[in-house]
């Protein structure tokens, strides 16, 4: 069909039939709940699970011949968000068989509230035309960005220490270097004002810039692979830096 309506349409439909099919189905973790040529990864708290369609495993966020800080900060990074979620202020909320439940200590809970709290203040502060970032409804890809680049980081860390024949230094940056470049350039971005102003305003993910800008000036690495000093812009002192796990 021609008609863009008629076709949403008849998608609605069918993802709606297809739903309520499920419901007189034995419930399996082992079903895709997206198509192939999907351009995104997903985390799922019912089936403890975490999803790469083969759409995503392809560059900028994937290549089988880049150099390897470069796909760490890429597609390691995003892994690591996706396994951030499992932990988030929902996912934690789940156990290991998907089961809405209280799996952690007191001690445990507390300890992470505080931590996130420290980051919903971070992103509460951080606005554009006068409309700030809701820190609390962003929190839990706030926490997924921030846990994927932490693991990433310390995964290619591992990495590197097995293949010492990584170059230090490759088209004028150093390995670390390029590993934070690799996770900025993953998360290049255009909006119209419009649209920039109502993902601001209520989307559950903070804009393009937020998700890189708000994350590394939390990393220690990061300071230190770009020599950032006090005066810089995005510096934090060490005792504000967001440190969840």
């Amino acid at each position: 069909m021609k008609n863009p309506i008629a076709n949403e349409q008849s998608i609605t439909k069918a993802n709606w039939e297809n739903e309520r099919s499920l419901l007189h189905k034995v419930f399996t973790s082992k079903d895709w709940y997206q198509v192939p040529q999907t351009v995104d990864a997903t985390s799922s708290k019912l089936y403890n699970s975490i999803e790469f369609p083969a759409g995503i495993l392809q560059p900028p966020f994937f290549d089988l011949f880049a150099d390897p800080a470069v796909n760490f900060g890429a597609i390691g990074a995003i892994i690591g968000h996706e396994l951030g979620h499992c932990f988030d202020d929902e996912g934690s909320k789940f156990d290991g068989n998907g089961v809405m439940r209280d799996w952690w200590t007191p001690q445990t809970r507390q300890s992470f509230e505080e931590r996130t709290k420290q980051l919903i203040e971070q992103y509460n502060t951080f606005s554009s035309d006068g409309i700030h970032i809701n820190g609390k409804q962003t929190l839990g890809e706030n926490i997924g960005d921030l846990t994927g680049v932490v693991v990433a980081y310390e995964a290619y860390q591992l990495y590197r220490a097995d293949h010492q024949n990584i170059p230090s230094i490759l088209n004028g940056y150093t390995d670390d270097q390029r590993y934070f470049l690799s996770f900025a350039q993953t998360n290049r971005s255009l909006y119209t004002p419009e649209a920039y102003r109502m993902t601001l305003s209520q989307d559950y993910h903070s804009p393009a810039d937020y998700r890189v800008n708000g994350v590394v000036r939390n990393i220690d690495a990061w300071y230190k692979a770009f020599n950032i000093q006090p005066e810089d812009k995005l510096y934090l002192a060490p005792e504000e830096r967001v440190r969840i796990w």
